[in-house]
């Protein structure tokens, strides 16, 4: 889909690709404070499988939110009124795999939190590989106060970056925080003023996408999939990823370029 010469074109999504490989995803719903319904999870959906089978040319993706006061509200509650049991279940297992396939993206995700992100919306946030915040960003795991839990890997993800009695005063509480507490507790690595975020998010971006990226992607598969596994086991794992790098031609170029003291130029194999 984004790898063909037409941009897709969504409902509630925008989705451009820049020619060095940077894709920026913009959750569109600004009306609704980028609330996630049935139509944007179907197409988050689609964009997320799309990067994970067609990532060839593919180095980054900066995930956020259209307008100035919202990066995700979180599920769409207005679509959410008056929904029978089987209705709301069928819609979350729409969300669950979307999420699930956004973590599985094979290239570095960043957020770039422009506001607001409550509920679904911040486990987009936990869920990408790490998180630029505006500094007026307010977040919210309100979920306890109308009766559920954050259940799109929100109880998974908010303990293993911020442990566990903090995930608890946060998703037990139901009490808002904001991006000064967000990057105290590690899950913003930095915050910037509105005009800077943006800027700041594409220079990272661009950083991760002048590297070899086949070996982002070991790298980034080696830090996720060892946090899950013991340390000798995950010591195992990161040297057969290391050694999937060793017979590349990036590998040898990136050799050469650095003792030849010039700017490699990675083929991605």
């Amino acid at each position: 889909m984004i790898f063909e010469n037409k941009q897709p074109v969504f409902s509630t999504l925008l989705v451009d690709r820049r020619d060095n490989g940077i894709v920026v995803v913009t959750l569109n719903r600004p009306e609704a404070a980028n609330a996630v319904n049935t139509a944007m999870g179907l197409e988050l959906l689609s964009v997320w499988t799309d990067f994970v089978r067609n990532h060839d040319g593919l180095r980054c993706v900066i995930l956020t939110g259209a307008g100035e006061d919202a990066f995700c509200g979180g599920g769409d509650m207005k679509q959410r009124k008056g929904m029978s049991e089987y209705d709301w279940r069928h819609q979350h297992e729409i969300f669950e795999q979307a999420l699930w396939t956004m973590m599985e993206c094979p290239v570095p995700v960043i957020a770039a939190v422009n506001g607001k992100a409550f509920g679904g919306g911040l486990e987009m946030v936990l869920a990408a590989d790490f998180a630029y915040g505006v500094d007026k960003a307010k977040l919210w795991f309100p979920e306890v106060m109308i009766g559920i839990l954050p259940g799109v890997g929100g109880t998974t993800t908010l303990p293993r970056i911020v442990g566990e009695r903090r995930a608890n005063e946060i998703i037990l509480s139901g009490a808002a925080f904001g991006a000064a507490e967000a990057l105290a507790w590690g899950i913003f690595n930095r915050i910037f003023s509105a005009k800077d975020l943006m800027p700041a998010a594409f220079a990272i971006a661009e950083r991760i996408a002048a590297n070899a990226p086949l070996a982002v992607r070991q790298a980034k598969k080696a830090i996720h999939e060892g946090l899950q596994m013991d340390v000798r086991t995950a010591l195992r794992f990161e040297v057969e990823a290391y050694n999937r790098l060793t017979g590349t031609e990036d590998r040898v170029e990136g050799t050469l370029a650095w003792n030849e003291k010039r700017k490699p130029v990675f083929k991605g194999r």
